[in-house]
């Protein structure tokens, strides 16, 4: 049971890395927090499930794209204006849980179903150690934590890495030495909600997906932000493991009515010895 209980928080904590490493690319980058994040990464969980009777690849490449593109214009045409005419922490968490109901109200509106599971092919299951798990679960894993080595890999050799790297260190040299800071900034905020809608993707293809995913996701990624240390990718992904199994084990030996408890008592003790996170907040990536 104790290493079935590992393995389930371990993919569990995987998954969740998404989000999470959605919104600490956003943050980390802009310093603006996107609270609407997690119900357009379900928009395109809801979209891929739509499209998934046509192809497969095209389902997911049209939920993935759509989110990117989403959060390119929600910070393109209304965060950055906001942050630039002086808007404060409480501006932004009010205009983007407003995105977020927006978002809510056209899933009500656009799809026939308020809950799905989108199926995705299987892969069939490994045996580790004798317990059987399923393929893809393992494949949800690798890639979340394949594709933070795809962002560091992004950050330190490529120029937009650079950029980022420069941008949310000292944006007023950045934009002196030419940099695109609005450009910058919107391809971090398409990156994240792009991620959101990948773990939204695994997420109902082993759990399932509706209306309130999207805040649940969204609202379970901040608090592993902040407890990983806002901004601080590692952090955030550290966290995401440690929540997962602590998910894991407590609805294992508790039932699931007590994960919820167990979570945020946890999340409260991790803060009040470092009010940082893990391994401290920062603006950055």
């Amino acid at each position: 049971m104790i290493l079935n209980g590992i393995i389930t928080g371990l993919i569990m904590g995987g998954i969740l890395s998404l989000p999470v490493l959605g919104v600490a690319v956003i943050y980390g980058i802009t310093g603006i927090p996107n609270f609407a994040i997690g119900v357009i990464g379900v928009f395109g969980g809801f979209l891929t499930w739509y499209f998934l009777s046509f192809n497969m690849g095209i389902a997911i490449l049209v939920g993935v794209v759509f989110c990117f593109a989403i959060g390119y214009i929600i910070q393109r045409i209304l965060l950055t204006p906001i942050s630039e005419r002086g808007g404060d922490s409480t501006l932004f968490f009010i205009v983007t849980v407003s995105l977020g109901f927006v978002f809510e109200g056209l899933m009500r509106a656009i799809f026939p179903r308020p809950s799905i599971s989108l199926a995705l092919p299987r892969i069939g299951t490994i045996n580790i150690a004798g317990v059987t798990v399923e393929g893809f679960k393992i494949f949800a894993l690798l890639f979340a934590l394949g594709t933070l080595v795809i962002i560091r890999l992004l950050e330190e050799h490529t120029e937009i890495g650079k950029s980022w790297q420069a941008t949310s260190q000292n944006l007023k040299l950045a934009k002196l030495i030419g940099i695109k800071t609005n450009r910058v900034f919107s391809i971090a905020s398409g990156i994240g909600c792009a991620l959101a809608c990948v773990g939204a993707i695994f997420w109902g293809s082993l759990y399932n997906l509706n209306l309130m995913t999207g805040w649940d996701l969204g609202f379970l990624g901040f608090i592993i932000a902040v407890v990983g240390g806002i901004g601080n990718i590692w952090g955030g992904i550290i966290s995401a493991l440690i929540m997962g199994m602590v998910m894991s084990f407590s609805g294992y030996l508790l039932g699931g009515m007590w994960q919820s408890v167990i979570l945020y008592f946890i999340v409260i003790l991790v803060l009040i010895v470092a009010p940082k996170g893990i391994l401290g907040s920062e603006r950055s990536l």
